[in-house]
């Protein structure tokens, strides 16, 4: 594999690197040291962080932007791919905004090493899949899925309804949708419906029940349960953050 190397290990500038990147249109680049700590992003990965300069973002790592129970999912893609120098590609996740929101997005992440072989980092980008849906065309089987998901998740789905739509039987769509998305159908639409909701605790001013049935939720209940587990805090302990945050 063909090095890149950080500027304090050569004299090659990372800049020329991420003004590669500044000119593909709806990609996020990133890059990290050993620590975690971030030595470059473009200004779509910038923007999306909330700042302005890459100043502001230079020895900060993900837990200085990103929710707890994202970053350990990030930090272990980001161990595996420097310890094994094996890529992740096309990793579908959820990435917080910084408005409080989140968004689909397929991150690939490399390891980055120095002119001796020796890993010093790892480069990453992601393309956000709710603005640019023709990156999913590498899921072929599941793009339909995701669309009945997106058309009806405020709706009762079952598994046979999602193994339809992927022309698979139930047992070969739930093997081929964990393959694809490392979760089971079920988790992907709690956690779509959830992320839908953490949009409108932020956006709106219905009422938490209403939004529990609005994503398709019916017991209060069990949908501030499952809000907790993602987002480390109840549905109405989220809305006084981000709302004292704007």
């Amino acid at each position: 594999m063909e090095s890149i190397e950080f500027p304090e290990h050569q004299d090659l500038d990372p800049r020329s690197i991420i003004a590669l990147f500044s000119h593909l249109k709806e990609t996020y680049f990133f890059m990290k040291d050993l620590q975690g700590r971030f030595v470059g992003a473009n200004q779509l990965q910038l923007k999306k962080l909330g700042l302005y300069s890459e100043s502001e973002l230079k020895g900060k790592t993900d837990l200085d932007f990103f929710p707890q129970h994202m970053v350990y999912h990030y930090l272990k893609d980001d161990q595996k791919v420097m310890s094994t120098g094996k890529p992740v590609h096309r990793r579908i996740e959820l990435v917080a905004n910084c408005d409080g929101t989140a968004s689909w997005h397929m991150t690939t992440k490399h390891p980055l090493y120095d002119r001796s072989g020796i890993c010093v980092g790892i480069i990453g980008y992601m393309h956000d899949l709710e603005k640019n849906n023709q990156h999913l065309v590498f899921y072929t089987k599941m793009n339909n899925v995701i669309e009945y998901i997106h058309k009806n998740f405020n709706q009762p789905i079952e598994l046979s309804d999602l193994a339809q739509e992927a022309k698979l039987s139930v047992s070969q769509f739930v093997r081929r949708f964990s393959e694809v998305f490392n979760q089971s159908p079920i988790r992907f639409l709690i956690h779509y419906r959830v992320y839908q909701a953490s949009h409108m605790l932020v956006k709106s001013d219905y009422s938490i029940s209403e939004i529990a049935l609005k994503v398709g939720f019916y017991d209060h209940s069990h949908f501030s349960k499952e809000f907790k587990k993602i987002f480390t805090m109840s549905p109405g302990s989220y809305r006084k953050f981000h709302q004292s945050k704007s």
